[in-house]
C-alpha cells in the first residue's frame, strides 16, 4: 500500500548555491588542501608523491614462536619507518565450526596414512595439535581469533635509496624468521591500507590467537621498557614509551638525580612520575621548596603539611626510630645521637665552618644526658617514652657549666625561645600516614631551611624503617642541603642506605655545577641508577659533559632542548625523551604562571582524584553538575 502523493514525506533538498556562492566555496582552503600532494604517480613497484618515492611492503609468513616485543627490531630500525597493524576480530562460534571441520580433515588424512602404510606427517601433527588447542581455548572463553594484517611503508628521495632500504627491511624481516613481498601491481592500495584511516585496502590477511597477537604489539622498545612500570616520556628516536620501575630488579636501587635549569620542565616531570607511580601503590614524600606540589597533593587526597616558625605543625628532632631486627643497628640511641650530632652542628657552626672536636664532645655528653634526664636509656624497652624536646638540651647544656657549654647554650638558645624557635617548640604532631606526604619549607628562612630538610628527612628515615613498603622521597632544590658539609654527609648516607629500606631518593637541583663539585653530590650520583638530563645552560653544560661523559651530539642536544625533552639514563642506556602528558595531567602538574591564572579565571578549581585534603585548607563544597554536560577534571 503506497500513500497518495499528498501525503507522502518529503525528504528535505540542499538549496541550490548561486555561481558567487560556488566560487566562494571553491576559494576556502581544507584539510585536503594541506595535506594532499600535488602529484601522484603510481608505478609497479612504488608510488611518488611529488619528489619522494614511496613503497609499501606486506608481512606474509611468521615465525612460529616468538617472544613478547619480536617486532622490536622494526620499531628500533635507524630508518623512519612506518608500521600499519590491521585487526579484525572473527566470530568464535564460526572459528569453532572451522577448526572442528580443520581438525576432521586432518584425522581423515592420518587415516589415509595408516591404512598406506606411510609414516606419520610431522607437520600434519603439529597442525593438528594447533587446532586442538585453539579450538579448546575458544571454547574456554580464554582466546579470540583476529583478521590481521602487517604492512610497512618505505619512504625515500629517490629510487635507489628506496631499493636499498626495502633490501635491509628485508634483510631484517628475515632475521626475524618473517616473511615479506613487495605489493607489486598494488602499490596504490597499499599506501592507502598505510593510511590514518583504518581501512585495508591491500587484504594480506593472517589469523591468530590473541595470545600470538599480544607478542605484536608495536609499541614498545627493547631500549628502557619494563613489564611493570609507568610512562615516563616518549623515546625521541623510534617513538616508543619509556616505561620504567624504578623499583625493577634490572635496577641496582630506586635512587634518581635530576639535573636541569629553572623552567625546563623537572617539577613537572616529577609531579607525572609520582602521580603515575602512586597508581601502583609507591608511597611518596616531597620536601616542596616553593609550593609547586599543593594541587597535586589536594588532588590525590594527600597530607600538606607547613613548616615555618608560626606554623602548628612540628618534628622533634629527638623522636627516636622504631626497634627493628637488624643486627647492624643494636644502638638506635647511639645511631640516633650521631644524627642528631650533624643537626646541630648545621644549626650551631659558623657557616662554612664545622663545629670543634671539644664542642663535639661536650654536645655528644649532653645529648645521653637529655635522653636519660627523660627515662630513656640503651634498653630498647625505654624508647617507646616521650622523647625530650630541644628546650631539654639548652638545659642540659646550661648546666654543665663550662665555658664551652655555656657558648653552645647560647647559640642554641635562639632556637629554644627566640625568634627561630617555632620549628622545635613542641613535640612531633605530624602523622605521615597518607601515601602523599608533602612538606612545604617555603615559609622557612633561609637560616631555618636547611635545618628543615635535615630535620624531615631524618624523620623519614625513621618512618621507613618502621615498616619498609616502596617509597619515594623527592628533595627538591637538594643543592640547598648540599651547602652544609653534615647536611651533605647525611644526603649521601641515605643515598647508599636507602635500597635496603624500599626507598628511592629523587634529588633535584638545578646548581648542577655546585652539586657535581662537592664529594657528597658525586656519591649521590653514583649511588643513582636513574638519571635525568634536561635543558642545560652553556656555562654550565661542561660539568655535566664530564660526569656524564656525553657525546658532541648529546651536549647540543641538551643545550637547544625544549621544555619537557632530556636524556634518561638507566640500564646502560641513554635515550632522547619527551615528556608527555593527558589535559588533566597537565593541570596538575604545569606552573606556568600565565596558565595557572587562566585556570583561576575559569573557576576551574583543583580535580580530585581522591578522598582527603589538605590539613591547613578547608574543604571545597563541590558544584552541582548541570544536567547534560561533563565536568573537567571528575574523579578518575
Amino acid at each position: 500500500m503506497s500513500w497518495p502523493w499528498s501525503r507522502r514525506r518529503r525528504l528535505p533538498t540542499r538549496p541550490r548555491l548561486t555561481p558567487d556562492e560556488e566560487r566562494f566555496a571553491l576559494g576556502q582552503r581544507c584539510l585536503a588542501d594541506l595535506i594532499a600532494p600535488a602529484s601522484l604517480e603510481i608505478a609497479r613497484s612504488h608510488v611518488r608523491l611529488d619528489t619522494q618515492y614511496v613503497r609499501t611492503v606486506a608481512v606474509v609468513g611468521y615465525p612460529r614462536s616468538v617472544s613478547p616485543g619480536w617486532l622490536a627490531p622494526l620499531i628500533d630500525f635507524e630508518e623512519p619507518l612506518e608500521i600499519s597493524l590491521h585487526l579484525y576480530p572473527l566470530e568464535t562460534g564460526q572459528m569453532v565450526t572451522a577448526l572442528s571441520h580443520k581438525m576432521v580433515q586432518l584425522h581423515s588424512s592420518r587415516l589415509l596414512a595408516a591404512r598406506g602404510g606411510r609414516l606419520a606427517d610431522p607437520e600434519r601433527e603439529v597442525a593438528y595439535e594447533d587446532a586442538e588447542r585453539l579450538r579448546d581455548a575458544l571454547q574456554r572463553g580464554e582466546e579470540k581469533v583476529f583478521s590481521v594484517s602487517l604492512y610497512i611503508l618505505l619512504r625515500a628521495n629517490s629510487r635507489t635509496a628506496l631499493d636499498h632500504l626495502t633490501r635491509r627491511v628485508e634483510i631484517t624481516l628475515d632475521g626475524m624468521l618473517a616473511h615479506s613481498r613487495v605489493a607489486v601491481l598494488e602499490q596504490d592500495s597499499g599506501f592507502r591500507a598505510c593510511l590514518p584511516e583504518g581501512q585495508d585496502a591491500l587484504r594480506v590477511f593472517r589469523n591468530l590467537d590473541t595470545g600470538s597477537l599480544a607478542t605484536m604489539f608495536p609499541f614498545s622498545s627493547s631500549t628502557l621498557t619494563m613489564e611493570r612500570g609507568v610512562l615516563y616520556g616518549i623515546a625521541r628516536h623510534n617513538h616508543s614509551p619509556v616505561i620504567v620501575d624504578p623499583f625493577d630488579d634490572s635496577l641496582e636501587n630506586a635512587n634518581a638525580v635530576i639535573f636541569a635549569k629553572s623552567g625546563a620542565g623537572k617539577s613537572y616531570f616529577t609531579k607525572l612520575m609520582a602521580l603515575r607511580n602512586l597508581l601502583l601503590g609507591v608511597e611518596f614524600l616531597v620536601i616542596d621548596p616553593e609550593d609547586e606540589y599543593r594541587s597535586l597533593c589536594q588532588a590525590v587526597g594527600g597530607q600538606y603539611i607547613r613548616l615555618a616558625s608560626s606554623s602548628g605543625q612540628h618534628l622533634n628532632p629527638f623522636d627516636l626510630p622504631p626497634a627493628t631486627d637488624d643486627e647492624d643497628e643494636r644502638d638506635p640511641l647511639a645511631e640516633h645521637v650521631a644524627a642528631l650530632l650533624g643537626l646541630l652542628e648545621i644549626m650551631l657552626a659558623e657557616r662554612g665552618a664545622a663545629l670543634s672536636v671539644q664542642e663535639r664532645a661536650i654536645l655528644d655528653r649532653a645529648l645521653y644526658q637529655t635522653y636519660a634526664s627523660a627515662g630513656i636509656t640503651d634498653d630498647p624497652a625505654t624508647h617507646s617514652r616521650p622523647a625530650p624536646l630541644l628546650r631539654d638540651l639548652h638545659a642540659t647544656l646550661s648546666a654543665i657549666g663550662t665555658d664551652t657549654a655555656t657558648s653552645l647554650a647560647t647559640r642554641l638558645r635562639r632556637y629554644v625561645d627566640g625568634s627561630l624557635a617555632g620549628l622545635f617548640s613542641g613535640p612531633t604532631n605530624v602523622a605521615l600516614d597518607r601515601r602523599l606526604v608533602v612538606f612545604n619549607v617555603q615559609a622557612l628562612e633561609p637560616e631555618l631551611r636547611p635545618l628543615g630538610i635535615h630535620l624531615i628527612t631524618t624523620f623519614v628515615w625513621n618512618l621507613v624503617r618502621r615498616e619498609r613498603r616502596p617509597r619515594l622521597l623527592i628533595i627538591d632544590e637538594a643543592w640547598t642541603l648540599m651547602q652544609y658539609p653534615e647536611g651533605g654527609a647525611f644526603l649521601a648516607s641515605m643515598a647508599r642506605r636507602a635500597r635496603k629500606y624500599y626507598l628511592g631518593l629523587v634529588t633535584i637541583t638545578q646548581d648542577v655545577a655546585d652539586f657535581l663539585g662537592s664529594e657528597h653530590g658525586r656519591t649521590a650520583l653514583t649511588n643513582a641508577a636513574i638519571k635525568l638530563l634536561m635543558k642545560q645552560d652553556s656555562t654550565t653544560i661542561q660539568p655535566v659533559v664530564t660526569a656524564f661523559q656525553l657525546s658532541q651530539e648529546e651536549r647540543q642536544f641538551l643545550l637547544a632542548a625544549g621544555k619537557g625533552e632530556g636524556l634518561f639514563f638507566a640500564r646502560g642506556s641513554h635515550v632522547a625523551l619527551t615528556v608527555e602528558a593527558s589535559p588533566l595531567e597537565h593541570r596538575l602538574a604545569t606552573t606556568a604562571p600565565r596558565e595557572l591564572a587562566a585556570q583561576t579565571d575559569r573557576g576551574a578549581g583543583i580535580p580530585r582524584l581522591g578522598n582527603g585534603a589538605s590539613i591547613e585548607d578547608p574543604p571545597v563544597p563541590r558544584r552541582r553538575r548541570p544536567r547534560g554536560r561533563g565536568i573537567e577534571g571528575e574523579a578518575l
